[in-house]
């Protein structure tokens, strides 16, 4: 989930927005509605509706809504099959429509996910006039190059060091990063287009030259993150490639909202 709700999740309708969604019971409704190819966040609408009319008019705790179900989705395995499919009953005119049943990919798998990402998010930007490169329409998260900025600066001073901390270390803690204060720390609006975008391939093949030799012992490796949570490293990297599809989902709904339609 992009770090934009990271202190919307701390208020108290978002921590009760998530009591709502991240359950089991409501994968099992999540799972349903994607076999059926009808986007998950349908499950929880009309509870929406009867116990938190205030969201009518809050976009943010709307958006909110959609990134958890986003997130059950992807940590049961579940892969975006399209970003933006019709949501019956109000509230919430498009969401995402999830793979019919979760996928378990080896650790080859994803690695060349990893390394599709560049070529992959140069392809929806290429037809992006220049013009548009800086603007961040109501709604949305980065403008294209922010995306850029981020992904690079996400690759070089947080995913390495992770990586290289698990391979160096017995249980390396590792932390996270609030990559919305390093958009305006790092001034990404004022950066230019294509040394980001180069940036951006660099850092990831940098990325995968550190993982492409790890054996199964390696990819065994435990780290600690935020103190609470023990992952291995093979977790760690498909936590990674979660990021990469929350990224270019979210680069699909700011071209949307450029083209002039709803998000």
């Amino acid at each position: 989930m992009h770090n934009r709700f990271d202190q919307f999740r701390l208020t108290a309708l978002g921590r009760q927005l998530e009591t709502l969604i991240d359950s089991p019971q409501r994968y099992t409704e999540y799972a349903a509605l994607s076999r059926a190819e009808i986007p998950a966040v349908t499950a929880i609408v009309h509870e929406l509706q009867s116990r938190f009319p205030e969201l009518a008019a809050d976009q943010t705790a709307r958006q909110f809504c959609g990134a958890m179900v986003g997130d059950v989705m992807r940590r049961h395995g579940h892969e975006l099959l399209r970003p933006r499919g019709r949501v019956p009953g109000g509230y919430f005119s498009y969401g995402a429509v999830w793979s019919p049943t979760p996928r378990q990919r080896s650790f080859g798998e994803l690695l060349q996910q990893l390394a599709a990402m560049p070529a992959l998010v140069q392809h929806r930007l290429a037809a992006l006039p220049a013009a548009q490169r800086r603007q961040r329409p109501a709604g949305t998260a980065f403008c294209a190059l922010e995306h850029l900025c981020h992904l690079r600066d996400l690759d070089t001073d947080a995913f390495l060091p992770r990586v290289q901390a698990m391979l160096q270390q017995a249980q390396a803690t590792l932390h996270g990063v609030n990559g919305s204060q390093w958009a305006l720390e790092r001034d990404y609006l004022a950066q230019d287009w294509q040394q980001a975008a180069d940036g951006f391939a660099a850092a990831r093949q940098a990325l995968l030259t550190a993982l492409q030799d790890c054996d199964a012992a390696a990819q065994a490796r435990i780290a600690v993150w935020e103190g609470v949570r023990r992952l291995t490293l093979a977790e760690l990297v498909a936590d990674m490639v979660a990021h990469d599809a929350t990224h270019l989902q979210e680069i699909d709904e700011l071209l949307a909202a450029l083209a002039g339609e709803a998000v």
